[in-house]
């Protein structure tokens, strides 16, 4: 018997949702009968009570020392006798998220890799990092990656320096009496980096987009231009508004304020959601104000209503997170597709909603296998592409 964590976790849930064909139920029935502990673990996992209590807890795991406490909480320590649960119990698909990440720490110890991913796979679909090019208004590129920490010399100086790895500045006493040229910083897919322009905003940006900017600010205005998806706190400065240009003629202005913006062109929508202060999206002859905690979604018929959201998970990429809150499959693996590289393939319709919190860090298998703990879907991969296939 395959007793991973995966597996283990997969039959109990399996156990619980009633879902179980009778070769994997007898499978279970074998492995919670070799031990006292593994009938006591069976019991605990499948209390009513414990479930409740550790989904409301599970909402809030997002970090590694999320399953040092984990281990700490003492977590399906309730010992309660077996019985069955109600419908509304079967029906919540999360659940199989939290026995999962039980098994990954019980069974730390264990390779927490699936025992049909090959060394190949492995080295092929790896979490991105922090990679990006900078091209200068001359057409010279700088691979980001591979320079030393330091300044970033070309032209007549240093006004530009690598603090440390995946970080850019720019020194604002640098721009006196200097000509102002544009750059451009590109983050390649499974690239991140932060910024920070020359009034001092700072600027995250994710995989696969493109920041435009000048190296110094003109009196009266900041303008940059947005490709993809990045994170900016913005410094304060009301003789000179802050403005993003997006794609389809659409901008974000602001003065001082922390705000995520989603804008990939392979997108039917942009995304703005703000955290802090006010921002005033305008798309042709339409304009909206947003409030902290409000998004708004930008399509080509105009502009919705703007909606409370939780903005956390908006930015959970820009802290290093996976998080996603009742989406659907194809939302998910355009994420996988601009951080591991991989193609996907689709071969059936999957119209589950899944709830799942990893970090970016991780390797993929172990992302795809959580979502597979819903017995909802399934994956294959075959180098690095990968099929989602209808369970």
């Amino acid at each position: 018997m395959n007793e991973t964590p995966y597996r283990i976790a997969y039959l109990v849930a399996g156990y619980i949702r009633n879902t179980l064909s009778e070769q994997e139920q007898d499978e279970l029935d074998n492995w919670v009968n070799e031990s006292d502990e593994n009938l006591q673990l069976f019991e605990d996992l499948t209390d009513e009570a414990a479930i409740k209590e550790n989904l409301h807890w599970m909402d809030q795991v997002q970090t590694e020392q999320s399953f040092t406490a984990l281990k700490e909480k003492g977590a399906f320590t309730t010992r309660k006798k077996k019985r069955a649960l109600p419908n509304s119990w079967l029906a919540a698909a999360s659940i199989l998220l939290v026995i999962s990440l039980f098994f990954l720490v019980r069974y730390s110890s264990q390779d927490p890799r699936p025992p049909a991913l090959t060394t190949l796979e492995n080295q092929l679909l790896q979490p991105g990092g922090n990679k990006a090019t900078l091209t200068l208004e001359d057409g010279a590129v700088i691979d980001l990656g591979s320079a030393v920490n330091g300044p970033i010399a070309f032209g007549k100086g240093s006004h530009v320096r690598k603090p440390a790895d995946g970080e850019l500045v720019y020194e604002t006493k640098a721009f006196a009496n200097r000509t102002t040229s544009v750059h451009t910083l590109s983050t390649p897919v499974g690239g991140q980096y932060q910024l920070q322009l020359p009034d001092g905003t700072k600027v995250w940006l994710n995989a696969s987009s493109q920041l435009r900017y000048p190296t110094a600010f003109s009196k009266g205005e900041r303008i940059v231009n947005l490709q993809g998806e990045a994170y900016f706190e913005v410094a304060p400065n009301k003789e000179a508004p802050f403005k993003v240009l997006l794609a389809n003629g659409a901008f974000v202005q602001v003065l001082g304020t922390r705000f995520n913006l989603f804008s990939y062109p392979e997108e039917t929508a942009q995304e703005i959601t703000l955290l802090e202060g006010q921002v005033r999206v305008t798309k042709e002859k339409q304009s909206v104000l947003l409030l902290p905690g409000q998004q708004a979604l930008l399509t080509p018929a105009g502009i919705d209503t703007p909606t409370q959201v939780d903005t956390a998970t908006a930015i959970a990429w820009k802290n290093g997170v996976f998080e996603f809150k009742d989406a659907g499959i194809e939302t998910i693996m355009k994420q996988v597709e601009r951080w591991y590289g991989a193609t996907i393939i689709y071969e059936g319709e999957v119209n589950q909603l899944f709830n799942a919190s990893i970090l970016r860090s991780e390797p993929l298998t172990k992302l795809l296998h959580l979502l597979e703990l819903t017995g909802q879907v399934n994956f294959k991969i075959d180098k690095k592409t990968i099929y989602v296939l209808p369970r």
